[in-house]
């Protein structure tokens, strides 16, 4: 009998995380630092992102919004909520004003990417994977976290664009 070994996709990215972290102008010469990340960045906000984000696109099931509507109202609150007291709290315990403190906390919320793909790896991991019978919140979990990352980030600009033009 052969040994099983785990599939190298499992540790892919996060063997790129971990390379990115070293990617940095501390760790090497500017010049090189400079090129390689124009090369790279067309490769990724050109075709890599795009291909990401629809296929997360391709699981989402739109059926959430009449299926769980309150879950998902109370998910999008929640989730906002605590980026404003996770993020803005400690801005103003350091010494940001009320309203720049409120901006740190709007701003956080538009990092429905980092969420997309913490939903994504979930995902591929059988997290999502349905009970037998199936309650409707399990079965439309991911949709409901995909549908909140892109509602938090769509809200983000609009929410910065409110607070800084009133006046302090």
């Amino acid at each position: 009998m052969q040994p099983s070994y785990p599939s190298a996709n499992r540790f892919l990215p996060i063997t790129l995380s971990e390379a990115g972290l070293f990617f940095t102008k501390r760790t090497m010469d500017n010049h090189v630092f400079e090129g390689v990340q124009s090369r790279i960045s067309g490769i990724t906000t050109g075709f890599l992102a795009p291909v990401f984000f629809a296929s997360i696109g391709l699981h989402l099931d739109v059926a959430a919004f009449t299926s769980i509507p309150l879950f998902l109202a109370v998910l999008i609150v929640s989730a906002v909520l605590c980026k404003l007291i996770g993020a803005g709290l400690p801005a103003y315990w350091i010494g940001l004003s009320g309203k720049d403190s409120l901006i740190v906390g709007i701003g956080m919320s538009g990092r429905g990417a980092v969420e997309l793909i913490i939903a994504d790896i979930a995902l591929r991991a059988g997290l999502f994977s349905h009970p037998d019978p199936t309650p409707a919140i399990v079965a439309n979990l991911f949709s409901a976290i995909v549908i909140m990352a892109v509602v938090t980030t769509l809200m983000t600009p609009i929410g910065l664009r409110l607070i800084a033009s009133q006046e302090s």
